[in-house]
């Protein structure tokens, strides 16, 4: 046993004898000298000086990542260098040497009497770590004692008592522990403190500075783009940089100190830094951690899974952990997927073994790579590994149904690099030419696609029974989407859109299969919006939203949600349309922030029609068409907003800014699809008859094709006619009330609700309202109260309160009259009614309006001022002289005690005739 540092007891027969031990190794004691050139590096020298004011500090990284150098250059500049004392640790220090050394180390500082430092040579291993604790109570001065490889401390004297020194050291006595990876040592108690400072390999990385300043200081003359490269192949490790010099100047032939690059060549590690990676890194391996390392460096990151999959083994979690925690240069990377990577110089070396030793494995590895990746969704890394293997039939097959799942999540230049690296003789396969209009496409270039469309068409034809089913209804929705970023839209071809879609749905067994049949069904919603027929749009987006979720294929189901929130809001099946908008914003399927705005845009029109007025113009300036995005084919959010803008305007009683709004829509650039266009013209001709304006509501309604329309016309021709000719017919029988040609009103709701098509719960209320009023005005009580009595059967569910409202005071007057108090309905009526009352400008609540009358013209050109619009725009908006401008605006500001523009906009704002600052987004 022990009996005192300073000598050993040897067992021997009966006795023991004593013998001195032998002399100490100076090496260990010294602070190492360093004979090649080290750059000082300030800022790493910093991190140590504040790190030391804390009792012990951690420095830890992976071979050469200078730990010892960072320790040893701090060490040596230290103004009273003295106080610092250093240990090397060997693998082979047992508990008597190891203490020994320490006690050696401090008694060259002297940092206490003679007397104290006696005790601390008297003393054997067990108690020296107190005895040291002890001691250093009475230190004169702080003394930092540098354990360099600690890591390499295995016996557990020596560990047992160093835990005991860094639990109970004195701010006297502070430790410095270098290792590459982090000792068995209780640290953690000591982080949570606040005792313990950790400076890692992030911290030890050189920086672009220092990258600059150390080869300056070896004259060598490296351009920034070489110092990037560098920079980038290394990753700040300060091995790999050494490294790259000496290998540049081995390169050169050129004499120390004269100038040459130190760029590494593109020929791979070289074999300096192999070897140094051989001894430092994997010759420390076991064999079965090699082989893991070497066969998953064909992947860039690797999980556990990943790496048994390509290894064909299992546990391979656990190795890619320890190395990762033994600072092997294999890193763990943040996130939900716990997947790791090595270093980029560290890969190098390996891939290099991998296709020298074993090259025939490099296809078989590449290939479990793709396959596992497909079965994960991550079809982007699936195509590449697959290309890289050389396997086109599976690269292929994964484009096949996932092309748009690429481009919706990476964007559509990495799938146009992958698809760069095809040979030429597999271009023109279906899939991979599908792939390359989906790029084109979702470039913005539908000429572009046009090219890739024919040649998959024309390779469908070739093309495995498989293939065909997830390409073809891929390929249709394709050139639907297509034809409506080129603002046509052509019937025959939306009409094999919807000869294709059922069946591709039915016999979708795969889930690319699915997908395609999502897309589809996506491509048909968003051509039925813009034809703006909103009971297919509603109908195709439903099936879309299925399809794409078993498939899937979450960002396109996102953005189908949310318009199909909007379809089912504009429907009238306002509580489903709220919860697929509430679905889309609160991320409950996953989606983006572009998709949260344009789900905003579906709830403002639930809004709208449960008569929330403030609610519908918050939700607007949410789904501002700039942040809502824009997918090919889809309708324009910023015309669907302006329409939907000047309804909400109307519903709060400013007839004259709705009609300025939807006169901007008609002016500026032509939206895509004539029906959007004809709904704008429709909700015109409303604002007109709502303004009293008879005359120009007729007008607009002639325009927009209400002539074709009448009862017995045969309808317009193409693609949503059916759902324009119901748009056209009420409009046509709310105005017909007007005028009091009541019959012809009745005919009119009645070939509205006996058409062909299937009237959307919206239409189908709005033509009973119509028709209850026509009918009771021609004395018909009896079906004007049945008919009354179904709307209320429709609206009450969904609390639908602005379809009534819109109806104005002949069907309050209806719905007064004809239900009786003790209806089902009579609390829903009450309802309606109370809105009635308060009908007026309420989009910024009328608080303080009633003293403030300003006519519908005057509010009007109020709403401008905001916009910073000058009064000739103003006038030409609103269809009025300039002359008439400036007198309206003079009334106003009379009214509201105000002489300037900016005291007209503060005042109508307080009065709320104005929406609050950065509600009304700079619109009129």
């Amino acid at each position: 046993m022990t009996d005192t540092i300073g000598s050993t007891m040897v067992h021997g027969g009966g006795g023991h004898t004593e013998r001195p031990d032998p002399p100490l190794l100076d090496g260990k004691l010294r602070i190492p000298h360093l004979t090649f050139p080290v750059l000082p590096r300030r800022r790493v020298h910093a991190l140590l000086d504040r790190a030391a004011r804390c009792r012990v500090t951690l420095v830890s990284g992976p071979p050469g990542a200078g730990k010892t150098v960072a320790c040893a250059s701090w060490a040596a500049q230290r103004p009273a260098a003295g106080r610092v004392i250093w240990v090397t640790v060997d693998p082979a220090d047992r508990q008597d040497w190891f203490w020994a050394y320490v006690c050696a180390s401090v008694t060259r500082v002297r940092p206490a009497s003679p007397q104290a430092l006696r005790v601390l040579e008297d003393t054997g291993p067990d108690g020296f770590p107190l005895r040291l604790v002890a001691a250093a109570q009475a230190f004169a001065q702080p003394v930092v004692l540098v354990l360099d490889d600690v890591h390499e401390a295995t016996d557990p004297g020596v560990l047992n008592g160093l835990d005991v020194l860094l639990r109970h050291a004195p701010p006297a006595l502070r430790l410095v522990l270098s290792a590459r990876r982090p000792p068995a040592l209780s640290l953690a108690r000591l982080r949570v403190s606040g005792d313990l400072a950790d400076i890692g390999a992030a911290d030890l990385a050189c920086t672009a500075d220092e990258a600059d300043a150390y080869f300056e200081m070896l004259g060598m003359d490296v351009s920034a783009a070489e110092r990037r490269e560098i920079l980038r192949r290394t990753e700040g490790w300060m091995a790999g940089i050494r490294l790259a010099a000496m290998q540049a100047d081995r390169g050169s032939g050129a004499p120390g100190g004269t100038s040459r690059s130190a760029g590494p060549g593109p020929a791979g590690p070289g074999p300096l830094v192999t070897e140094y990676l051989w001894d430092e890194v994997l010759g420390r391996q076991e064999p079965d951690a090699r082989a893991l390392l070497t066969r998953t460096a064909v992947v860039g990151e690797v999980s556990g899974d990943l790496a048994d999959a390509i290894c064909g083994r299992t546990g391979s979690a656990a190795t890619l952990a320890r190395l990762s925690r033994e600072n092997c240069l294999v890193d763990r990377l943040d996130g939900p997927a716990r997947g790791y990577r090595c270093h980029p110089m560290l890969r190098e070396v390996l891939s290099a073994e991998l296709h020298r030793e074993f090259p025939h494995e490099v296809p078989v590895l590449l290939g479990r790579a793709a396959r596992w990746y497909a079965a994960q969704g991550r079809a982007l890394d699936a195509v590449r590994a697959a290309v890289s293997a050389g396997d086109w039939d599976q690269a292929t097959g994964v484009l096949a149904g996932s092309a748009i799942a690429i481009v919706m999540s990476d964007g559509p230049r990495p799938l146009e690099a992958v698809l760069g690296l095809f040979p030429a003789d597999q271009a023109p396969a279906a899939a991979a030419a599908a792939a390359w209009a989906v790029a084109r496409l979702w470039r913005g270039d539908a000429e572009g696609a046009a090219a890739y469309l024919d040649s998959a068409g024309r390779a469908l034809q070739r093309a495995a029974a498989g293939t065909r089913r997830v390409v073809e209804p891929a390929l249709a929705a394709l050139r639907i989407l297509r034809e409506a970023e080129r603002s046509r839209r052509d019937p025959a071809l939306i009409r094999s859109g919807w000869a294709l879609a059922g069946p591709a749905q039915d016999s979708a067994a795969t889930r690319d299969e699915h997908r395609a049949a999502g897309l589809l069904w996506f491509a048909l919603g968003c051509a039925s919006l813009h034809c703006w027929d909103i009971a297919a749009a509603a109908r195709a987006l439903r099936h879309a939203d299925r399809q794409l979720s078993t498939g899937g294929l979450d960002p396109l189901r996102a953005r189908a949600r949310a318009w199909r929130a909007l379809a089912l809001a504009c429907a009238g099946e306002l509580s489903v349309a709220q919860q697929a908008a509430d679905d889309v914003r609160t991320e409950a399927i996953p989606g983006t922030p572009e998709d949260a705005c344009l789900a905003a845009l579906g709830a403002a029109q639930v809004s709208l029609a449960r008569d929330d007025l403030l609610a519908a113009q918050r939700l607007l300036d949410e789904a501002d068409g700039g942040r809502a995005g824009h997918l090919p084919g889809e309708p324009s959010v910023p015309v669907l907003g302006a329409l939907l803008q000047a309804r909400v305007l109307l519903a709060g009683g400013d007839p004259g800014a709705a009609r300025a709004a939807l006169s901007r829509l008609r002016e500026g650039p032509a939206p895509a699809g004539a029906g959007l266009l004809r709904a704008a013209a429709v909700a015109e001709a409303e604002t007109a008859l709502r303004a009293g304006d008879l005359g120009h509501a007729r007008a607009l309604l002639r325009a927009a094709g209400e002539d074709r329309c009448g009862p017995g016309e045969p309808g317009l021709a193409g693609d949503g006619a059916q759902a324009a000719r119901a748009g056209l017919l009420l409009a046509r029988a709310g105005l017909l009330l007007a005028e009091g040609d009541f019959a012809v009103a009745r005919d009119a709701a009645a070939a509205c609700l006996g058409g062909a098509g299937a009237l959307t719960v919206h239409e189908r209320t709005r033509a009973l309202l119509a028709a209850a009023v026509a009918h009771r005005r021609l004395g018909e009580v009896a079906r004007a109260a049945a008919q009354v009595g179904e709307a209320l059967g429709l609206a009450e569910p969904e609390d639908a309160y602005r379809v009534f409202l819109d109806g104005g005071l002949a069907v309050r007057a209806a719905v007064t009259v004809l239900v009786p108090p003790t209806s089902r309905y009579a609390g829903f009526i009450g309802r309606v009614l109370e809105r009635f009352d308060g009908c007026g400008p309420r989009l910024a609540g009328a608080a303080g309006q009633a003293g403030v009358p300003l006519t519908d013209s005057e509010r009007a050109v109020l709403r401008f001022l905001p916009s910073h619009m000058t009064n000739e725009e103003i006038s030409e908006a609103l269809f009025l002289s300039v002359n008439t401008v400036k007198t309206h605006l003079r009334s106003a500001y009379r009214k509201l005690g105000v002489r300037s523009r900016r005291d007209a906009i503060a005042r109508g704002r307080r009065l709320g005739l104005l929406l609050p600052r950065g509600q009304d987004g700079g619109r009129a």
